[in-house]
């Protein structure tokens, strides 16, 4: 059966200056209908830090390729290449709807913590701890739901344990 989308493969610069690939989902994102789940508001999400000591930035590795794609969904993800033609089983990234989608999930998961101590935006998480006490009961805890979640960290972007850091680009 041949697939109904066949996107573009195109090779983009990172900020580091690293090549990476990238798929062009312009067709399938110009029909799909949009996701209205909302975002949470930035200066809430910052402004919450407040008054929090200690804080914990996590980043999760690979973050949207974390998330399962629904099997009839799999196929509208296929892109070419020379090799020939590929599709996700996780969710990539440059859909139209995967913020959404993303943020909806983290909701999910860590429902039981945010706003008492965690705070998530998208892919941006802050575990927020008063005291040093706190801190090490609050990531057990938020480890503790990520192991459930099977949800994996990129330590080379995380930082433990720290009174001010970089949330949403701004400095906390």
């Amino acid at each position: 059966m041949l697939p109904t989308w066949i996107a573009n493969p195109v090779m983009v610069r990172n900020a580091n200056g690293e090549w990476r690939m990238c798929i062009d989902y312009s067709d399938i994102n110009n029909v799909c209908p949009k996701d209205w789940y909302p975002l949470p508001e930035i200066d809430q999400k910052v402004q919450s830090l407040e008054g929090f000591r200690f804080k914990c930035f996590l980043n999760a590795y690979k973050g949207y390729h974390q998330v399962q794609m629904k099997r009839k969904d799999e196929e509208k993800t296929t892109f070419h290449t020379e090799k020939g033609t590929f599709y996700y089983y996780k969710m990539p990234f440059g859909l139209k709807n995967t913020g959404a989608t993303y943020q909806r999930l983290m909701d999910k998961v860590f429902a039981d913590q945010i706003g008492r101590n965690i705070e998530v935006y998208v892919n941006d998480t802050v575990i927020k701890s008063r005291n040093e006490e706190m801190l090490l009961q609050d990531v057990e805890e938020t480890f503790k739901t990520l192991v459930k979640a099977q949800m994996k960290l990129n330590t080379t972007k995380c930082t433990f344990g720290v009174e001010e850091g970089q949330f949403l680009d701004y400095q906390t």
